[in-house]
């Protein structure tokens, strides 16, 4: 058998033999790695349908749940049974199964060299396949995406590729892998480079994308036929006056989509401080969703289905409401409390029960203008996607390839365009980079900005023994100090060692010939008592944004408990090493 160094050995000979051009091997990688995404969305489907054949079907035949009566109450034991599944899961693996793991996925890709774990695959298979297959409300996409970009990533390791290569064949295999869930190829393209590259896009990205999304579909067709998600209705615009109608539903999803952001992490920060155990956490959420589920079925487990069924009988406006409020909270609590999913399923089915409701009140008001409202269920899911992700072209892109209709698109841009930026108005971030954002991290302002951002001061500073001077020195003692040390700056300490102020070259330019001063002037009263520190966990930007408001070349390194206890200093040039270092390992351009 051959050894890993001697068939890439092989590979680099036929590639010469062949005349085969760097460019034209990325393509081929990208051909590979759309068919395994394709089989890995296989997997993922496969394990779905297996865990809720086996876990909810014959749950709900085990316990009578369809007998009516009292045994309705016992629904809420079959996810929490899932949760409980999720326990050995999580012991053998904690932190890479439990909760909503794209902003992980997200950092690991942007700012943390794209190094995806192996078992990232199998373990983004059977986890949400447990969760969704028992009933839990969540969905398959983010999983789908963790997993073929772990694929992309398998391939670049193998070859040892550097950063670069390794972030572009990591959006291949995410590209593939939406682009087989959907059947939708273009989706999957605008997916990997909007949520995933965070709008990085270029020929040199695009084309590989391209290819990778194109070649699962055609896998996924070949395994499966060329079959729709669901069915959709016919589409069809009364009149440019109803793009006005289209307008302000996109208000109303643009609210709709801030309430869900802000009240998911609202849900997830309180089973995080819940004092409960923690293995425990996803049956106690599944229980919860299963009391849900009693009087709303449709928020449980997979909802592509019950979509096709809004879409055929789309229920009263009021009902709508309800429906929509209920699977915002069912979801919250699915995966805050540390089922495996993810959210692209449960946000599309939020926008079609949303838009329906819509659609219906519309036509009640505006009876002369708007002709269908079964458009609108349609124009709602990529609406209310693009207000939720901030990824408006996946969102549009999305709706057109579901539908086959074109009119579509023009409703749809105004509605996501609207929807979007009166979320962004209420919050800021989307789903997927709201808890990245609470720890200092941005993605959209760059990834070298986010570079220095995940770069902590602890990591960087000085901790050997600090040149200090005690704050009682004399001015004569200070000046025959001075000569011998490399450093510009230096911390004042009083007796207890214990910070006091901070003393500097240039204090001291203008008392270098007062010989008469030497004996009566001490380093405290020379030293600057309000003094700028930083602490171990603070980062890279934060210290160079404080040593640029200041025009100094050091800053202190205090203790989180004792603003006055140093445990280290750290200086501009360490922050500039740092951060050239790191733009190295990534392979960010820039050095």
């Amino acid at each position: 058998m051959l050894s890993r160094k001697k068939l890439i050995n092989k590979i680099v000979r036929l590639k010469i033999r062949f005349g085969v051009s760097e460019n034209y091997f990325l393509i081929f990688l990208a051909i590979l790695i759309g068919v395994l995404s394709a089989f890995g969305n296989w997997g993922l489907h496969f394990a779905i349908e297996f865990f809720h054949e086996h876990l909810f079907v014959s749950g709900l035949e085990v316990l009578g749940v369809a007998d009516g009566g009292w045994k309705v109450y016992l629904l809420p034991l079959i996810p929490m049974c899932g949760g409980l599944l999720l326990i050995p899961l999580e012991m053998a693996m904690p932190g890479y199964v439990c909760g909503y793991g794209l902003p992980n996925f997200l950092k690991t890709v942007n700012l943390s060299r794209g190094r995806l774990a192996r078992r990232n695959i199998w373990i983004k298979i059977l986890a949400p396949a447990i969760t969704i297959g028992s009933g839990g409300s969540a969905g398959q996409e983010g999983p789908i995406a963790t997993i073929g970009g772990s694929i992309g990533q398998m391939v670049a390791g193998f070859f040892s590729f550097n950063q670069g290569r390794v972030r572009l064949l990591i959006a291949c295999g995410v590209a593939g892998g939406i682009a087989a869930t959907f059947n939708a190829p273009i989706s999957g393209v605008f997916f990997a480079l909007e949520i995933i590259m965070m709008g990085d896009i270029g020929l040199a990205i695009f084309t590989p994308v391209v290819i990778a999304a194109a070649t699962s579909v055609v896998s996924t067709r070949l395994i499966f036929g060329n079959e729709r998600l669901f069915v959709t209705p016919e589409f069809s615009l009364g009149s440019f006056r109803e793009l006005l109608v289209y307008v302000a539903m996109g208000i109303v999803i643009g609210c709709f989509a801030a309430l869900f952001i802000r009240f998911f992490y609202l849900v997830q920060d309180f089973f995080t401080k819940l004092r409960f155990p923690r293995y425990l956490k996803p049956a106690l959420g599944g229980l919860l969703v299963g009391l849900i589920g009693v009087f709303f079925p449709q928020v449980m487990g997979d909802v592509y289905g019950k979509m096709g069924q809004i879409f055929q009988f789309p229920p009263i406006w009021y009902m709508a409401l309800a429906l929509v409020l209920m699977k915002i909270l069912a979801t919250s609590i699915c995966l805050g409390s540390g089922g495996a999913g993810g959210l692209f399923a449960p946000i599309m089915f939020i926008g079609v029960v949303l838009g329906s409701g819509c659609g219906q009140i519309a036509t009640t008001l505006f009876p002369n203008i708007v002709m269908s409202p079964d458009g609108y269920a349609v124009v709602g899911l990529g609406a209310f996607l693009s207000a939720v992700t901030h990824a408006p072209l996946t969102a549009i892109f999305l709706a057109y390839e579901l539908t086959g209709e074109s009119q579509i698109i023009l409703p749809a841009m105004f509605a996501t365009v609207v929807g979007i930026m009166v979320a962004r108005s209420i919050e800021r971030e989307g789903i997927d980079t709201f808890g990245l954002a609470r720890e200092g991290i941005h993605l959209e302002d760059g990834r070298e900005v986010n570079l220095m951002r995940s770069i902590k001061i602890g990591d960087v500073m000085f901790r050997g023994a600090l040149e200090t001077i005690p704050e009682t020195m004399k001015l004569k003692s200070l000046l025959q100090f001075l000569p011998h040390s490399r450093k510009t700056t230096f911390p004042v300490v009083d007796s207890k060692g214990l910070l006091s102020g901070i003393l500097s070259i240039q204090d001291l330019r203008e008392l270098v010939y007062e010989q008469e001063l030497e004996d009566l002037i001490v380093a405290k009263e020379l030293a600057k008592s309000k003094v700028l520190t930083v602490t171990a966990h603070e980062n890279l930007s934060d210290a160079l944004r404080k040593i640029g408001s200041r025009n100094i070349d050091y800053l202190p390194v205090v203790a989180d408990d004792n603003s006055r206890r140093m445990v280290g200093m750290v200086s501009r040039q360490d922050i500039i090493s740092a951060y050239n270092r790191s733009l190295l390992e990534r392979g960010l351009p820039g050095h």
